[in-house]
């Protein structure tokens, strides 16, 4: 096996492994606590270990395509995938239910979805996709549709991005919130928004090396970050206020130890940068490049296909689609 396929190799495996742990950590009660407390208008006025401890259904969470260990806080239960026929299926890289404190007391239910989202720009913008997993999680809650059908059963749907690379720095360190509101057109009427506002899409924007205030985005930050060692992490996330135990430092500990991964990772982006030098400054073509630099042509090919296909697109951006292209 050529020392090339070696690399893509290892990028391919350890990304998917890299990516479950971390879905694995986002995962954690204590962590979706954090975000719903500081980003989730519902919960504003909730104390953080309430919405940990009572109104996230530990039994419910689900996580990517590979359940969750047996006997962790990560939440499992329902089912991450959304089938519908004619469809393509959905996996949600984290799927809950939840309660909410409602008028009079009333105890509200929703769904939330998480996504950790790596590449910004995947060729289209992530909130059109925010808005679909919503919409699929909304419909996913009536079985059959009929004259007695009570669309009124339906429970709001939340889709919530972590957007953690590859983001300009014109939108770094920012968090958006799209919903649904009514607007009177003529005349006012008075519904309580509970009825129609059924999905929001929630947007958090930074990177790596990102300066964050915001304590939940550095919390998020410090659990993805390559560049920060265990010790530096868990130390951070004390700092932070967070409570670290076993699984936590269990999570950090696994996402910690993918030396390879990151290695290689570094190895293609490092590669990628030495071939687009010649296809976009020296302006050789990908034949006269793989000639020069004894590399093959179809992996110099996939390079300029993409280059071609995403004008602008980063190092890192390019390793990821080549992974995708499963080379």
């Amino acid at each position: 096996m050529s020392n090339l396929k070696h690399a893509v190799m290892n990028i391919e495996e350890g990304k998917a492994k890299y990516d479950q742990t971390m879905k694995e950590l986002l995962s954690d009660r204590q962590v979706l606590a954090w975000i719903l407390k500081r980003f989730v208008p519902e919960y504003q006025n909730c104390e953080l270990e309430d919405i940990e401890k009572k109104y996230i259904q530990s039994e419910t969470i689900m996580v990517s395509k590979i359940g969750v260990e047996q006997g962790s806080e990560n939440i499992q239960g329902i089912r991450n995938e959304d089938a519908v026929q004619g469809e393509a299926t959905v996996f949600y890289d984290v799927l809950f239910h939840v309660w909410y404190p409602g008028m009079n007391g009333k105890q509200i239910g929703m769904y939330l979805n998480l996504e950790a989202q790596s590449d910004y720009y995947p060729g289209y913008p992530i909130e059109p996709r925010g808005i679909y997993y919503a919409a699929r999680r909304l419909t996913a809650q009536l079985k059959r549709i009929d004259k007695d059908t009570n669309y009124g059963s339906l429970q709001k749907v939340y889709s919530i991005w972590l957007c953690m690379g590859n983001v300009p720095v014109y939108e770094e360190n920012t968090v958006s919130l799209y919903s649904l509101n009514k607007n009177d057109i003529i005349g006012r009427t008075k519904r309580n928004e509970e009825i129609y506002d059924l999905m929001s899409v929630l947007i958090m924007r930074y990177n790596d090396k990102t300066e964050l205030k915001d304590k939940t985005l550095q919390m998020l930050q410090t659990l993805s970050s390559d560049r920060l060692s265990k010790e530096e992490k868990l130390e951070k996330l004390k700092n932070l206020g967070m409570r670290v135990d076993d699984r936590i430092e269990k999570g950090v500990w696994k996402m910690c130890n993918m030396g390879d991964y990151i290695e290689a990772k570094a190895e293609e982006r490092t590669k990628i940068r030495i071939v687009r030098l010649q296809l976009e400054k020296k302006k050789r073509t990908p034949e006269e490049t793989a000639e020069l630099l004894d590399m093959p042509l179809g992996y110099i090919q996939k390079i300029a296909d993409i280059l071609q296909m995403y004008a602008g697109a980063s190092d890192l951006q390019i390793a990821e689609k080549l992974v995708d292209m499963r080379m």
